[in-house]
């Protein structure tokens, strides 16, 4: 289920222990949350990055919860696509340029 939320009740009503990961598309983020929904919102993913400094940016579209992360799928070679695989499956990019900034980050390096 998507819904858009005005950007003061965004604020008020999202728990980030609640946050899976969010997603961004040009100017706006989805939000995905542990229950399955999904928010709109007219914020970038730049801004939640700020307000919630503990999650981790895997890619340049891409903001992830370090508390739900399943696990880490690393490429053996340059050529291959790593993953940051979450509790509920999906798997999210990882750039190459920050697979060692992920793998320091979680203490995995």
């Amino acid at each position: 289920m998507k819904k858009a939320l005005p950007p003061k009740q965004l604020i008020n009503h999202i728990e980030p222990q609640s946050v899976l990961y969010l997603t961004g598309d040009a100017n706006y983020s989805r939000i995905h949350l542990m229950n399955g929904t999904v928010f709109l919102s007219a914020y970038t993913l730049k801004w939640f990055a700020q307000k919630w400094p503990e999650f981790l940016r895997p890619h340049k579209q891409a903001l992830v919860n370090p508390a739900y992360i399943h696990r880490l799928q690393v490429a053996a070679s340059l050529r291959s696509q790593s993953y940051v695989v979450m509790q509920d499956q999906v798997q999210l990019p990882i750039s190459r340029r920050r697979v060692p900034v992920m793998l320091f980050q979680l203490g995995r390096a």
